[in-house]
């Protein structure tokens, strides 16, 4: 290993660190030393990756002292939680985002996009993808399955800048943003539960959480605390993913030509975008072993800490072919950019309507849409647990 030290410096774009590539060749699980100042073992490789996540032998609750993020443990109703506190929480939400809800929303995310696109033509030249298409696309479909009033976003979204800090914020500006989105959340879920008790129950996610048969329902804390979590989860990964798309189709032009005639072709392009794309900067959520568990040639101990690593996992030439080339038609792709197991991404299914939608969405407005700055001079987001950029300046 070039360095001890982990999480590893963020590259100058969307690809992972460097020293990936260096740790898929190593025998073994190579340790480093945690942000947190704890030693840990790196799982690299893609079965063993898949192995952590799925197997319940390994704990992420059980991980103590500082997570890798900003984040507080009670903030994160399913990232932090072990079966069966996890399995329970997990089935309240799942009805919320399967494959048949996406599709039913397909239609109004193609609305929503245009309207966007409405409002970017607009204006003046260049445009911010970032801020007048990617976030807001994702941020208003989050907002109304959750039932938030559109107009709190301004509120919200310096708060989830903060919660979703590594180092970017001062820790007492997080602690504050922890506080205030608390407040914001219990507010709104007790709004929700006085429109129940009038008889004018509203359509959104916490209303549904609140009414849920009582042997299945969650707390009024648990609902909060998710209501808090799914805004983070729902436009921050989301948003940030669909610009780096829309980044990877602007430096392709052949690649926007081709997706622009054939439709259909933009599925096994975004899977592999989801596969290219390292969103995490931290690496990957710690699992501590909670009895001794062989991986691969190693055996883990109780009590060690292992981080699986997906986007390294993504490139392991035991399982894509040449991994290190990006190609939009790969036929096998079982990448674990939703991760994998008890803890994969329950919005995947959305996520991938609205990644589809939205790119789908600026290829067929704008034929001659073109990055209106070079690739080298973005500005990618540091110190934040979502990779992304700052900008996307772009012209037509």
């Amino acid at each position: 290993m070039t360095t001890d030290r982990f999480p590893f410096p963020e590259g100058p774009d969307a690809r992972p660190p460097k020293e990936y590539e260096e740790l898929l060749g190593l025998p073994g699980l190579p340790e480093v030393t945690l942000s947190n100042g704890r030693r840990a073992r790196l799982v690299s490789r893609y079965a063993e990756v898949r192995a952590v996540l799925s197997d319940d032998r390994f704990s992420r609750a059980a991980f103590s002292g500082r997570p890798m993020f900003a984040r507080t443990p009670e903030s994160l109703a399913l990232a932090t939680s072990d079966p069966p506190v996890h399995t329970r929480r997990r089935r309240a939400v799942l009805h919320a985002f399967t494959a048949r809800r996406a599709r039913q929303q397909t239609p109004w995310l193609r609305e929503l996009a245009e309207e966007l696109l409405d409002d970017l033509e607009k204006g003046g030249r260049p445009v911010d993808l970032v801020d007048g298409f990617t976030v807001p696309l994702a941020l208003r479909v989050i907002t109304k399955t959750l039932g938030i009033p559109w107009e709190d976003r301004t509120r919200l979204r310096p708060l989830v800048d903060r919660m979703m800090s590594t180092s970017r914020f001062a820790p007492e500006e997080v602690a504050e943003a922890h506080a205030a989105s608390g407040r914001y959340f219990t507010a709104l879920v007790a709004a929700r539960q006085g429109e129940i008790a009038s008889g004018r129950p509203g359509d959104d996610l916490l209303t549904e959480l609140l009414t849920a048969p009582e042997p299945e329902r969650l707390s009024v804390e648990e609902i909060a605390v998710f209501g808090a979590g799914l805004l983070m989860a729902g436009y921050e990964t989301t948003g940030n993913q669909l610009a780096m798309c829309a980044l990877t189709v602007l430096q392709d032009p052949a690649l926007a030509a081709r997706l622009r005639a054939d439709p259909d072709a933009l599925v096994p392009a975004v899977e592999e975008m989801l596969r290219w794309n390292a969103l995490g900067s931290t690496g990957g959520a710690p699992h501590v072993a909670m009895e001794d568990v062989r991986l691969g040639d190693t055996l883990v101990r109780a009590g060690e800490v292992v981080v699986p690593l997906i986007d390294a996992a993504n490139r392991d030439p035991g399982v894509f072919t040449e991994p290190g080339r990006f190609d939009p038609a790969r036929e096998t792709n079982p990448h674990l950019a939703f991760g994998h197991g008890r803890h994969f991404c329950p919005g995947a299914h959305l996520a991938r309507a609205e990644i589809h939608v939205g790119l789908g969405a600026l290829l067929g407005r704008f034929p001659t849409l073109a990055l209106a700055v070079p690739a080298g001079e973005l500005v990618w987001r540091r110190g934040m647990f979502i990779r992304g950029l700052r900008e996307l300046p772009v012209r037509w």
